[in-house]
C-alpha cells in the first residue's frame, strides 16, 4: 500500500478514500506535526484515519449536502499534497521494520 501513497500504483486500482484513511493513520502515528500544521486538526490518542480525513475535510470546507464531508475529495487532496511534498518529506519505511 505504501507504493500507492507515492503514486507508483495507479489511483484507479485502489479506493481513494481507503488509501487516504490509511495514509492519514500513518502520518498521524509517525508525523503528527505535519497534519496539525497543514490541516489544523488535533490528533487524538486513538487514531482513526476516517475521522481524521473527515476532520481535515471539514476544516477545508469540503462539504456536500446536509453538511456531510466530501471524504473522497479530501483523500485526493491529501494524496496530491503528500506526493507534491506540501506536507513535508517523509520516509515510509524504517530499518527496524525491514528486519
Amino acid at each position: 500500500m505504501r507504493l500507492a501513497y507515492t503514486g507508483a500504483v495507479k489511483d484507479d486500482i485502489l479506493d481513494t478514500e481507503t488509501l487516504g484513511c490509511h495514509l492519514m493513520e500513518l502520518l498521524a502515528r509517525e508525523y503528527p506535526q505535519a497534519l496539525t500544521e497543514r490541516y489544523k486538526i488535533d490528533i487524538p490518542e486513538e487514531i482513526d484515519g476516517w475521522e481524521l480525513l473527515q476532520a481535515a475535510g471539514r476544516k477545508r470546507g469540503f462539504l456536500v449536502s446536509r453538511g456531510e464531508v466530501d471524504t473522497e475529495r479530501m483523500a485526493r487532496v491529501l494524496l496530491d499534497e503528500y506526493r507534491s511534498c506540501k506536507l513535508g518529506t517523509f520516509t515510509l519505511e524504517r530499518p527496524e521494520e525491514l528486519q
